[in-house]
């Protein structure tokens, strides 16, 4: 039976997205626009049986979780199909909250344990799940700074679904697009866990946008990532960093030292500086694509590749103008104390971020 504070529609199909020890600020019971439903509680109660069928340690994992995504349709199944798991309307359900989920990823470092996702039916009040899994970990990069999900950050996560599913629709079956690939590649990189396959996915996705000519990639990449990662007054030390990089990149691909362009820093400052470029490239990847997704006029550019090869012919002062200010790379410090967790120590966090931190949301 679900707890008096929530109610299931009757007769439903629903999907949950669980996250357990995720730092939110979300008020209780806010209803986002396409009806995604952020719950501080457990919608429904979880009976002794559940120990049985997921084991204790997930069982004790589920009920430590604070934030809840849940979606619920009441429609979209034939007559006497409302028990029937892993349909088109359940399947549905749970795609909606887990791309939803991986949109979250790119505004911000979500820092949680586990992610879990639940799907089943309510019939006669009665609430049955059929279906339980552990979702992909999106991992941090070491040394990222604190952040916190707040109610705006949920509804800016609904919105980029929203563009990122018309991009797929509008994508012919059996068919990728370059945007795509991007997509896929930043995604892969927010899931790795060694700072090495990070870096080298995040300049995978910022290759598919700028679209670089044979033999020009290197050039490329460092002149036109740097029109979208800062102001053009500190042009210098963005295209540094772009240029340095790259070249670990390169040296991921081909297998060789991670550090092996990096010999012209101290030995114990190589890998505070390699962490430093990872972060940099996940912020401006990360951004790009937020970017893109969210302004309709610069996504229909960089949906179609002979769009995007004309995109980029055009002077550096309206593609500066295009992203506007998406991202500041040079804004982001090289840390070099890290605590317990792989963030930054509270000594290398910028003035005032404590403040990002504090409680806004209204007390439920």
């Amino acid at each position: 039976m679900a707890p008096r504070d929530f109610v299931f529609e009757a007769d439903c199909k629903f999907g949950i997205l669980a996250i357990q020890n995720v730092r939110a600020d979300v008020e209780s019971d806010v209803v986002l626009q396409d009806g995604t439903q952020v719950l501080s509680n457990f919608p429904f109660k979880l009976e002794d049986h559940w120990k049985e069928w997921i084991g204790s340690i997930q069982f004790n994992d589920l009920q430590a979780c604070k934030l809840f995504l849940l979606r619920s349709a009441t429609e979209g199944w034939a007559e006497g199909q409302l028990h029937i798991a892993g349909d088109e309307v359940s399947e549905a359900l749970q795609h909606g909250l887990g791309g939803m989920f991986a949109m979250l990823r790119l505004l911000g470092p979500i820092e949680y344990e586990h992610a879990f996702m639940l799907a089943g039916y309510v019939e006669n009040g009665k609430v049955t799940c059929r279906h339980f899994a552990q979702t992909e970990h999106f991992n941090i990069t070491r040394g990222c700074l604190p952040w916190v999900i707040r109610e705006n950050d949920l509804r800016t996560a609904v919105k980029l679904h929203k563009a990122y599913s018309l991009f797929q629709d509008d994508t012919p079956v059996g068919q990728t697009r370059r945007f795509g690939r991007g997509c896929y590649a930043l995604k892969a990189g927010l899931e790795r866990y060694y700072a090495s396959d990070r870096l080298h996915a995040f300049v995978r996705a910022l290759e598919a946008i700028i679209l670089p000519e044979q033999g020009k990639t290197e050039r490329q990449f460092i002149t036109r990532c740097s029109f979208f990662a800062g102001p053009k007054t500190v042009q210098a030390s963005i295209q540094e960093a772009l240029r340095e990089a790259y070249k670990m990149r390169c040296d991921i691909e081909h297998v060789h030292e991670w550090d092996r362009s990096l010999q012209t820093y101290p030995p114990p400052e190589r890998e505070n500086i390699a962490l430093w470029r990872t972060r940099q490239m996940e912020a401006l990847a990360c951004a790009a694509y937020t970017k893109i997704l969210l302004d309709s006029r610069l996504g229909d550019d960089f949906y179609d590749e002979s769009k995007l090869a004309a995109f980029w012919q055009k002077p550096e002062n309206e593609i500066r103008a295009a992203f506007g200010n998406a991202c500041d790379i040079s804004q982001l410090s090289i840390v070099r104390q890290y605590d317990g967790f792989g963030r930054a120590a509270c000594s290398d966090w910028p003035s005032g971020w404590i403040d990002t931190l504090r409680p806004r949301a209204r007390s439920a």
